[in-house]
């Protein structure tokens, strides 16, 4: 495949899903209270940005694409927080703010380039009219070709086989980040995108190359989609679609720093990439690049169109 500058200026996309608060307290170093075993960390810097669905719209606007969110949050000052940075990262949001709920917040504690905890403060979303979401989602989608539908299992997309119904028959492509193992729920999708471990716990393990592909053709079939990405990690990833050979994309890079949020690189490249007009070959190429690049990076980070552009030309 030809290597070339690409930008995604003319991307539009549309993102729901679960948002969380990503916060991350950074330490030069830490030491050991030595009769107790415990860590102690001396904090210097904090750095709050847009996490789960919000991390994936920071991806497309980070590329240079459009933009906006639909999603909850809780009626308290992490749901302003993450208000703030959406409109500082220029990202468009449509959020529901739900009374007496806390927005769902994770902390990473990170020294020497390295997590030593992760603090979690999380119940999930229950939003008892999910007609005021899909009002928000139908008025949305008239003005959208792509839609990006990130699953954390956090509670806003508990009704989704109605989202994608809704989609099909607007003919919006979709694509979905997974979790859990009730893949059902996906069916009809365009695209998924589970990691290998993800898709394992819903097709079994597979010990050879031959029983991934041979699992990766029958599970589109069983969904009904259009295709299946799984993303493998230092092995790369694999494309499967109706009536036509796997394709496989080598990783650029085995070294891998910190693979939290490589999931959200790779859909929001494809999904801003297929909004400007690529193939979804073409697609997954450019994503698999942008993964190498996060990957050597530490905690959720998102990259830009000049380090994509880079590594393709190199």
């Amino acid at each position: 495949m030809k290597k070339k500058n690409i930008d995604f200026n003319n991307a539009i996309v549309l993102v729901v899903g679960d948002l969380i608060l990503d916060c991350y307290w950074y330490s030069k170093n830490y030491y050991m209270l030595s009769e107790q075993s415990i860590p102690v960390a001396s904090i210097k810097k904090i750095k709050n940005q847009p996490g789960g669905a919000g991390n994936v719209a920071k991806n497309i606007a980070e590329i240079g694409g459009k933009c906006k969110i639909i999603s909850i949050i809780g009626d308290d000052n992490e749901g302003e927080i993450l208000k703030k940075l959406l409109k500082h990262e220029k990202i468009s949001s449509d959020l529901i703010n739900i009374k007496n709920t806390k927005t769902i917040t994770k902390i990473r504690i990170i020294s020497n380039k390295k997590q030593l905890m992760r603090l979690d403060f999380e119940e999930k979303y229950s939003l008892n009219n999910f007609n005021l979401l899909y009002k928000k989602i139908i008025n949305s989608l008239k003005s959208y070709k792509i839609l990006v539908l990130s699953d954390y299992a956090k509670g806003t997309l508990c009704h989704i086989k109605k989202i994608i119904r809704l989609a099909n028959e607007m003919s919006i492509i979709t694509l979905i980040d997974p979790k859990g193992i009730d893949f059902e729920k996906y069916s009809g999708a365009t695209l998924l995108t589970p990691n290998l471990s993800e898709f394992e716990k819903i097709v079994g393990q597979c010990h050879e190359e031959k029983e991934i592909l041979k699992k990766g053709i029958q599970l589109i079939s069983q969904l009904n989609l259009s295709a299946l990405l799984v993303t493998r990690s230092k092995n790369g990833m694999t494309l499967f679609q109706n009536k036509k050979k796997p394709i496989h994309f080598p990783a650029i890079s085995k070294i891998a720093s910190d693979v939290t949020g490589a999931g959200d690189t790779v859909i929001s490249i494809i999904a801003a990439a297929l909004s400007n007009g690529y193939s979804l070959e073409e697609s997954c190429f450019y994503a698999n690049i942008g993964a190498s690049i996060v990957i050597k990076k530490i905690g959720t980070e998102t990259l830009n169109i000049n380090e994509l552009n880079t590594i393709l030309n190199i």
